[in-house]
């Protein structure tokens, strides 16, 4: 029963669990307390009585009158009791109970009642529902009308059929699924079905899929890649490498946007093939006869020639400090990406032109892929089969596209400005996701099968999000930072049917998976110009992070106009708090009650 008293203002701040104290008659409770508490009519409330309460003490009441799921219970002593069930209880006006204090927790009071059969009493209130919709008793009536009672919503016979027409039509999914979903006005299918339970197991997070479908592009490139090159016959290596660059430039261009086109005009034709390119200096030579792939020592170390490889490229006017910081991709990398068109004879103005022109990391990859297409249409003998194929699935070619696919599915947090880029990620994903499967749908293999699969299904996390947001104001946000990627979870207290009523007070709640702080939840409350936060941490170590940085949220909220008060709050293991309190909003209520069965949850 949830009590609730408005006419009564009860502190209990310093009410808190006692212990059981054995079945001690709250009605036997001294005249002095009942004196304290006694208003101005002399009455005693039975509220403020019952919020004083040990756990393990007994009361006495009789039922005066059952409306729906509220009830009022007379105690001995002539107060009334105002509640309401938590669950069905099969209750009658007269009954005359004892009712035992399960727990006081100092906000809330559970009160069950005292050596009752409580199962019994709700199978009789189950069975009578059922009887009165002229519905037959089975298992699955049964689990459909608890279902339907335990979650709040009308128990009829229109309601029970739907419910079992769903039930034969999704035999896997469980009742309290199909009554959760209907509760929430989503649609019943396979798809909401998936999504419903991976957000109930707290497997839903949108980055796991970026995660994903960054994989299986990588290893669809690397399967067809690889296959274009088995077999090949003497005399069509050339066919083939074009092969290998038409995929490429269809892979790269259902990924890219316009600003991740190539840009450059390819300058000339191939420098001429040598043991050794010289250098603009009078004695320094690099040796160009090795391996595409390059080990992390060739950059900070030198060559046989004595000359590193920052300072060979610096030679042909390759600023990699300027490139790295610009394309968000670290100097190795790029350094061994540049050695390797060197080695490929790509000429220095053009390789200069790739890095001084390529704005994004997919940009970047066009102007390489163009330039090699281009050079071997010029030079068709120039460059051998197996060269090209081991750069274009070398590791240093792979982490830019890596990079690349997930600056396309996350937001920078240095450069996030309005809301209106969470619409646009979104629409981004979609986009990028159905031109993905529209080109690569006639593709076998394994590779392919995973890509088009991980690609419909951020689809389907998408659009499940937007039946969600129709109801509740909720967003993932993948994000990345400078340190590294992550995803969190944005929902906002309001009623969506009520946005254009002025409030007073506007609460959110931000779920962050973080690196170093691991799950932080983050309660944001607006009342006027004051911003209040609430940091839950899992520990002390990520508590001190957070409050060694406040200065800067403070700063950056002052900036606004507005003042910051906060609290930083570490976990107690004894609470078990849900692992996403985010989504224990949406659904948590719905499906993990704190009450145990039968019980009565009496709330102040």
């Amino acid at each position: 029963m949830n009590i609730a008293d408005s006419g009564y203002n009860i502190n209990l701040s310093g009410v808190r669990p006692a212990g059981n104290q054995g079945t001690q008659n709250i009605q036997n409770q001294n005249a002095a307390q009942q004196s304290a508490n006694t208003a101005g009519t002399g009455e005693v409330s039975a509220n403020a009585l019952i919020s004083t309460a040990k756990e393990g003490q007994t009361f006495n009441g009789q039922i005066l009158d059952i409306t729906n799921d509220q009830v009022r219970i007379m105690l001995d002593n002539n107060q009334t009791l105002n509640a309401r069930m938590a669950e069905a209880v099969n209750l009658n006006i007269g009954d005359s109970l004892s009712f035992l204090i399960k727990e006081n927790n100092g906000g809330n009071v559970f009160i069950k009642p005292f050596n009752q059969d409580l199962s019994l009493m709700k199978d009789s209130a189950i069975f009578n529902v059922l009887e009165k919709n002229n519905l037959s008793p089975t298992e699955k009536n049964y689990q459909i009308a608890e279902s339907l009672m335990n979650n709040g919503m009308p128990v009829d016979k229109g309601s029970m059929q739907k419910l079992m027409q769903q039930s034969y039509k999704f035999p896997d999914a469980s009742i309290d699924t199909l009554v959760n979903l209907n509760k929430l006005g989503l649609p019943v299918n396979e798809t909401s079905i998936s999504q419903y339970n991976d957000y109930v197991s707290n497997s839903h997070q949108l980055f796991n899929d970026i995660s994903n479908i960054n994989s299986s592009i990588l290893d669809f490139s690397n399967e067809v890649l690889n296959n274009i090159g088995d077999g090949i016959k003497p005399g069509l290596e050339g066919d083939a490498v074009m092969q290998m660059l038409d995929f490429n430039d269809s892979l790269l261009g259902a990924l890219s946007d316009t600003e991740d086109m190539a840009n450059i005009t390819v300058q000339g034709s191939l420098n001429a093939e040598s043991e050794n390119v010289a250098i603009n200096s009078d004695t320094a030579m690099i040796n160009t006869d090795v391996t595409v792939n390059n080990t992390a020592g060739e950059l900070s170390g030198e060559n046989e020639n004595n000359m590193s490889l920052t300072d060979f490229l610096s030679a042909k006017g390759i600023d990699i400090n300027t490139s790295s910081e610009r394309l968000g991709i670290d100097k190795e990398t790029l350094s061994n990406v540049f050695e390797s068109l060197s080695k490929l004879n790509v000429n220095d103005e053009t390789l200069k032109n790739i890095a001084n022109e390529s704005k994004t990391p997919l940009q970047l990859l066009n102007n390489i892929n163009k330039t090699i297409s281009e050079n071997i249409k010029a030079n068709p003998d120039a460059v051998e089969f197996n060269e090209i194929k081991q750069f274009l699935n070398s590791d240093e070619f792979r982490k830019i596209l890596s990079f690349g696919i997930n600056k396309k599915f996350t937001l920078d947090t240095n450069n996030m400005k309005s809301p209106s880029e969470i619409d646009d990620l979104y629409k981004n994903m979609y986009e990028k996701t159905d031109k993905l499967m529209r080109a690569f749908s006639e593709t076998g293999g394994e590779a392919g099968k995973n890509l088009s699969e991980n690609a419909k299904g951020m689809q389907e996390r998408i659009d499940f999000m937007q039946n969600l947001n129709n109801m509740y104001a909720y967003a993932q946000i993948p994000f990345r930072t400078d340190a590294n990627e992550a995803n969190s979870e944005l929902f906002v207290y309001m009623n969506k049917k009520k946005m254009n009523e002025v409030k007073d007070n506007i609460s959110a709640l931000l779920h962050l998976d973080m690196k170093f702080l691991g799950p932080t939840d983050v309660h944001v409350s607006l009342r006027g110009n004051n911003v209040h936060t609430k940091f839950y941490v899992e520990d002390e170590e990520s508590a001190k992070i957070i409050d060694e940085h406040m200065t800067m949220l403070e700063n950056a909220i002052k900036e606004t106009g507005h003042t910051l008060t906060n609290e930083v709050i570490t976990r107690e293991p004894s609470l078990a708090l849900p692992e996403n309190m985010v989504v224990n909003e949406m659904f948590g209520n719905e499906l993990e009650k704190s009450v145990k069965r039968y019980s009565f949850d009496v709330r102040m």
